[in-house]
């Protein structure tokens, strides 16, 4: 007995080591200020087939930073005056008039000019080239474009891009195709990965031809997580060189994984809930707060997109879940959760490293390299209360103000944090987003 007992209590006293080592490395994150990640371009949302203008109060809310603060608006490219009569006016939509190419919805234009007000940079893409255009003659159930009307279509896209700059809303970046992975029975088309690589060259040509050569080139907005439709064009360097931005939509169940950036800017360009029944709760803007968190460590995106920005009846789909407000116009969690980030991390920034251990907090953190502002956003999906040590490792402040969002709190502002030296303590509550804003004050 007295040889077990011998043999046992090194076993406990190893254990409970290992506890206490746990427990106090649990307790601490270090963010490291020299540690640097990716830029960020910024966090946005759709205002695709939207009939009006946003209320004033709720432009403000989502693209100033006195709400949440997006710095994106993806708008859809109608292909032609002649099919947003025969397409979007039996629906009671009408489209800006145009003598040649593509087109936008009135009240699309009316939102990309409310969020060029306020500092937003518009972005667009095509659901379908024209019906006539296509190997099937429709707008919707998918088919391809022909190749025969490559240079046509191009051309189209570029007067688009043209016709909405004359109307004071420049078009940050353009996309070849909205989920040409897909056919559905709405607006769309499919591409391959050669017709992408084939269309890219044809694109740009006519967008430096139009005067618009500032405008960026965006592929492939696969329906999931995939890349592989980009593949040609990025292996081809005199189509990848016309190539800026890389991009895929957030549905199906491929895996959240960093793809080859080929040194392109990479976005997930949209994302939401597939569910038919609206929920705002906390418990569904914190699964979104775990899928940003991820895109942004692991998939090391520089920008994130929404799908609709509202529900509303004169906007989204109404009754589901797709959207960051209700039907009523009621804003639901994850826009708050949306805002833990886009409010404080703008474009310009970047994301810098944190190191855990043991943890089961999602901890991200950012920095303007220009300011030396930063922000610490804290995610904690437990159902209690956690005291969690941050370390500023190269960097230092006098002093931070939490932000949080949980099932109480909507991105509400609480008490200054006075810090003692490089480190301070804070209690994240249950369920809950925090974020930590301040500017450091000896930055190396």
């Amino acid at each position: 007995m007295a040889k077990n007992i011998t043999l046992i209590i090194p076993v406990i006293l190893a254990f409970a080591l290992i506890v206490l080592v746990r427990s106090y490395f649990s307790r601490t994150a270090v963010v490291n200020w020299t540690d640097i990640h990716q830029g960020i371009d910024g966090f946005g949302g759709s205002c695709a087939n939207f009939s009006k203008a946003l209320p004033p109060e709720m432009a403000d809310f989502f693209f100033t930073t006195s709400g949440i603060g997006l710095s994106l608006l993806r708008t859809q490219v109608v292909p032609s005056a002649a099919d947003c009569t025969s397409y979007f006016v039996p629906g009671g939509l009408s489209c800006v008039p145009v003598t040649s190419g593509a087109t936008i919805l009135q009240g699309e234009l009316a939102i990309a000019k409310q969020a060029v007000a306020r500092g937003v940079k518009v972005w667009s893409t095509p659901w379908t080239p024209p019906a006539a255009m296509k190997t099937n003659g429709s707008l919707i159930n998918g088919g391809s474009l022909l190749r025969a009307d490559y240079s046509a279509w191009a051309a189209s896209l570029a007067d688009y891009v043209k016709m909405m700059n004359a109307n004071g809303v420049p078009i940050y970046a353009l996309s070849v195709q909205n989920e040409p992975d897909i056919s559905v029975n709405y607006g769309s088309a499919t591409y391959n990965a050669e017709q992408i690589h084939d269309f890219v060259p044809y694109m740009y040509t006519a967008l430096q031809s139009a005067g618009m050569g500032s405008t960026k080139i965006m592929i492939a907005e696969a329906s999931q997580w995939d890349f592989r439709l980009t593949m040609a064009a990025m292996s081809d360097p005199a189509v990848a060189d016309k190539v800026a931005i890389l991009a895929a939509h957030h549905y199906g169940t491929a895996r959240i994984a960093a793809p080859k950036n080929y040194g392109k800017q990479v976005w997930q360009t949209e994302a939401s809930s597939q569910s038919q029944t609206y929920d705002g709760t906390i418990g569904d803007g914190l699964y979104w707060a775990r899928r940003v968190h991820k895109y942004l460590t692991v998939a090391n995106v520089n920008a994130w997109n929404w799908w609709f920005l509202s529900d509303g009846r004169d906007y989204g789909n109404g009754t589901d879940n797709s959207a960051l407000t209700d039907i009523n116009l009621n804003y639901a969690k994850r826009a708050y959760v949306a805002g833990q980030w886009s409010k404080f991390v703008r474009p310009g920034w970047h994301r810098i490293g944190v190191t855990t251990y043991f943890n089961s907090l999602l901890i991200t953190a950012f920095k303007d390299p220009e300011s030396r502002s930063f922000a610490i956003v804290v995610v904690n999906p437990s159902g209690g209360s956690v005291s969690q040590t941050f370390v500023l490792n190269g960097f230092s402040t006098n002093s931070i103000t939490p932000w949080i969002t949980s099932a109480g709190l909507s991105l509400s502002s609480q008490p200054r944090i006075l810090v003692n030296g490089k480190r301070f303590t804070y209690t994240l509550p249950e369920s809950s987003v925090t974020t930590f804003s301040g500017i450091a004050s000896d930055a190396r």
